[in-house]
């Protein structure tokens, strides 16, 4: 993929997706930005649990065999579906970048093949999020109670550092 063709998907990409964030919210996130800069992370993503924070205190959280195996498992299958979305997201790339490259497109075509780009990116999202749920789901109600506590916490080391200066 050429420089310009690479700008051309990246402008292109970027412009939908800010077309998308000025939409109303629905609940999912997203908005407009306000004073502040762009909007951090939806705040539904506070009450599941990124797989990488469960796996480093699985002996703190006292995960028991059964919920191991099932986030393991869990975690498998999603990485597989993951693959295989990769595989199909930059084949449509490169042909949307393909359609790109030339001095005058097909602009019916192009955003024809962008949606095929950007359905494929909402399953990327989509699975990735199902994998959140299902690792919330194996875990009980004093787990993740543990599990915002420590989300919580500065980074650092623990039982933190001297006091910040006044």
């Amino acid at each position: 993929m050429t420089s310009l063709a690479r700008a051309a998907l990246i402008a292109l990409v970027a412009g939908r997706a800010a077309l998308a964030s000025a939409a109303p919210p629905d609940g999912m996130g997203g908005g407009v930005m306000g004073p502040g800069g762009p909007p951090g992370p939806p705040a539904f993503l506070s009450q599941v649990f990124p797989p990488r924070l469960v796996m480093e205190h699985q002996q703190e959280l006292g995960l028991r065999p059964a919920q191991i195996d099932a986030i393991k498992k869990a975690m498998n299958e999603a990485q597989q579906e993951l693959v295989d979305l990769q595989w199909r997201l930059d084949a449509e790339s490169e042909a949307l970048a393909k359609l790109l490259s030339t001095d005058h497109v097909d602009e019916a075509e192009v955003l024809a093949k962008l949606d095929r780009v950007t359905a494929i990116e909402q399953q990327v999202k989509k699975v990735n999020f199902a994998l959140l749920v299902r690792i919330k789901n194996q875990l009980d109600a004093a787990q993740q109670a543990k599990l915002r506590t420590m989300r919580r916490e500065p980074p650092g080391p623990p039982g933190g550092g001297p006091p910040p200066p006044p």
